[in-house]
């Protein structure tokens, strides 16, 4: 059983694997979102972009005036297949306006990566940080699409 989240620290509501994603004025454009498994002709295979959406949950008691948000491939076995993680840097503006009562605001990020290699099949996922403490994990396969067999001619 997963424990409740915590309220005091940023947490991820949303994430999701697509084909493209912009966020532009806290709204995620998505094209081709929702995915979870690549399906290519052949190893290695080199995809030619893919993007994460997100919307990471910061509370408005958080004392920080930024954080880091970072996002890693590992494969099956936790390897990093990336040479660094890519990571955008936040300012949270001081004296943000927040409805009374409220708890947290929502940040909206995309991440998208170009041309990355998959050596071999199997279950790779993306590791989302926030000031180097993992906060998510969006696992996804890459298959190999099995070719149709070519019907009999009489």
């Amino acid at each position: 059983m997963d424990s409740p989240p915590d309220l005091l620290a940023p947490g991820i509501d949303v994430a999701l694997l697509a084909d493209a994603v912009q966020a532009v004025r806290g709204k995620l454009f998505i094209l081709g979102g929702g995915w979870d498994t690549l399906w290519v002709q052949r190893f290695p295979a080199r995809h030619p972009s893919l993007a994460i959406g997100l919307r990471l949950r910061v509370p408005v008691s958080w004392a920080s005036d930024s954080l880091q948000l970072s996002v890693e491939l590992q494969d099956a076995d936790g390897h990093s297949l990336l040479p660094h993680p890519l990571s955008h840097n936040i300012a949270i503006p001081p004296g943000t306006q927040h409805p009374p009562n409220a708890s947290d605001f929502g940040l909206i990020r995309s991440f998208t990566f170009n041309n990355l290699m998959f050596e071999s099949e199997g279950s790779y996922s993306f590791v989302i940080s926030v000031d180097d403490e993992p906060v998510s994990r969006l696992r996804f396969s890459v298959r190999a699409r099995v070719p149709r067999a070519k019907p009999e001619s009489d």
